[in-house]
C-alpha cells in the first residue's frame, strides 16, 4: 500500500485501509534501537490475517454450496520451522481448528507442545521408523488427532508392528499416488513416476491387510498430492476427480473415511 504521504506501507488486514504500517518508520526504530542492516522484518498480523483469510474463504463457499463437511487446514512446520511463526499461525487458527503438519521426529515433537487443540488434526508424512511411530502413537494416546500417512507399503506393516507393541490404535491416513500428472516445473515426478503413494493395488492390498487386524475403523484419511508450484488449474481438477472418485468407492465399501 501507498499512503497519501507517498509512504510504502504493510496492509495486514485489506479491508482495513486505515490500518497501515509505513516501513520507513520501521526501518528509523531499528536504526535508534543501533540495530544494523539489513534486517528481516516479520509483521505478525500478516500471518494472522492470511490465516484467518483461507479459513473463511473455505468456510463461505461451504455456507454457499451447503456442504455438509467441514474444512481442517494443517500448516506444514517445514515451511518456516521459526517459533515465532509456528505459534502465530497455530493462534491464528485455534478458532477454525487449524493444526500441523509433520515431516520428521523434531516436528512431531514440536507439534505435539504447539498443537494442544484436540479438535484440529497433526498430519504426519515423511520418513518413518521404529521411534517415529511411537511419537505418533503417544500423541494418539495423549487425545490429539496424530494421523500417520502410509506413503509406502512397507510403513503400513511397520506401524502395525508397533501399534501392537505399544496396544494403541492408530489413526491411519494412506496416499493415492495419482495416475494424473501435473504440469509446469516438477510434472516429470508426478502421476505414475511420483515417488511416494500407494497405487490402486496397493491401496486395496492396504485395505485388505487393515481389515484382517480388525482396524478399518483406525483409517481416516485419503491424502494425494500434485506436487510444487502448479500454475495450471485444470491440474488440480483433474486431481480433485481422480482423487474423488477413489474416495467414493472406498466408501461404498462401507469404510468411513473422514478427511480428504
Amino acid at each position: 500500500h501507498i499512503n497519501e504521504s507517498g509512504e510504502v506501507c504493510v496492509l495486514p488486514y485489506q479491508e482495513k485501509d486505515d490500518l497501515h504500517i509505513p516501513i520507513n518508520r520501521v526501518v528509523d526504530e531499528i536504526k535508534l534501537q543501533g540495530l544494523k542492516l539489513p534486517v528481516v522484518i516479520r509483521f505478525h498480523d500478516v500471518l494472522r490475517a492470511q490465516v484467518r483469510n483461507l479459513n473463511l474463504a473455505f468456510d463461505n463457499a461451504i455456507k454457499e454450496m451447503e456442504y455438509q463437511g467441514c474444512y481442517r487446514g494443517v500448516y506444514p512446520i517445514k515451511v518456516n520451522q521459526m517459533r515465532e511463526v509456528v505459534e502465530e499461525i497455530v493462534d491464528a487458527g485455534s478458532e477454525f481448528d487449524f493444526g500441523l503438519e509433520a515431516g520428521s521426529k523434531p516436528e512431531i515433537l514440536a507439534a505435539l507442545a504447539y498443537n494442544t487443540n484436540k479438535e484440529s488434526l497433526t498430519i504426519l508424512n515423511g520418513y518413518k521408523d521404529e521411534e517415529y511411530m511411537r511419537l505418533a502413537l503417544l500423541g494418539v494416546k495423549m487425545g490429539r488427532q496424530c494421523i500417520v500417512v502410509i506413503e509406502n507399503f512397507s510403513e503400513l506393516n511397520l506401524l502395525l508392528k508397533v501399534s501392537k507393541q505399544e496396544n494403541i490404535r492408530p489413526l491411519i491416513g494412506l496416499r493415492l499416488k495419482l495416475s494424473s500428472e501435473s504440469r509446469g516445473k516438477w510434472a516429470s515426478s508426478s502421476g505414475e513416476n511420483a515417488k511416494f503413494g500407494l497405487s490402486i493395488l496397493e491401496i486395496i492390498k492396504s485395505l485388505k491387510v487393515l481389515e484382517e487386524e480388525n482396524m478399518l475403523d483406525c483409517l481416516k484419511l485419503l491424502h494425494f498430492h500434485m506436487g510444487s508450484q502448479i500454475a495450471d488449474i485444470k491440474t488440480i481438477k483433474e486431481a480433485i476427480i481422480e482423487g474423488s472418485r477413489v474416495y467414493a468407492k472406498i466408501a461404498k465399501m462401507g469404510i468411513d473415511i473422514e478427511y480428504l
